[in-house]
């Protein structure tokens, strides 16, 4: 996770407030902002799985051990998005920067391989990847580019669809947002 994403999720938070209330074998945190749904999170902890509603988006979440505050808040963020079933938004957001960064990783190793390419059509695709905005429309600008694309690499469609990709912002803010309120509840025992 980058750091200032990290930062500007935790500066929505600043004034959430975590009610962590248990209803048997069901766990509720509300974490919100009192007075305002702003940026208000709900997670239910039922069982192994984890529902997630509010201001975000809404998620469900499936793990291998119990849902719980106080577990899946030391997650790291690979894992716990690994574990995302449902989502109220594409599962993966465009970086078009990343994207960029990948194909200029590409496009070094076919240099240093003294490969040839069409010059043109290389900064098509990297003007194409600069101008993409989500993870469908990328798709949809290889698929315009795959014979291109093809000629220099048989096997592009292993990994050229997610050079971009990232997990989104959302999903990212589920984690924080479980890691201040278990913080906060946890001084608030102390």
């Amino acid at each position: 996770m980058k750091k200032d994403t990290e930062q500007n999720i935790k500066c929505w938070f600043k004034e959430h407030q975590a009610t962590y209330t248990e209803y048997g074998n069901l766990n509720v945190l509300c974490w919100k902002k009192p007075g305002t749904n702003i940026y208000m999170i709900r997670y239910v902890f039922d069982g192994n799985n984890m529902y997630v509603s509010g201001d975000l988006g809404e998620a469900v979440f499936c793990f291998t051990e119990k849902a719980d505050l106080f577990i899946q808040s030391k997650y790291y963020l690979g894992y716990f998005e690994s574990k995302l079933e449902a989502f109220s938004d594409p599962k993966r957001d465009f970086d078009s920067e990343k994207a960029v960064r990948n194909l200029r990783e590409w496009l070094k190793e076919f240099k240093e391989d003294g490969e040839k390419y069409n010059h043109y059509h290389m900064e098509e695709l990297f003007n194409a990847a600069k101008e993409c905005c989500n993870t469908s429309e990328w798709e949809h600008k290889v698929n315009c580019r795959s014979d291109f694309i093809s000629e220099l690499d048989p096997n592009y469609w292993e990994w050229m669809y997610n050079i971009g990709d990232v997990i989104p912002i959302r999903v990212q803010s589920y984690l924080i947002g479980l890691k201040m309120a278990a913080e906060q509840l946890n001084s608030n025992v102390a």
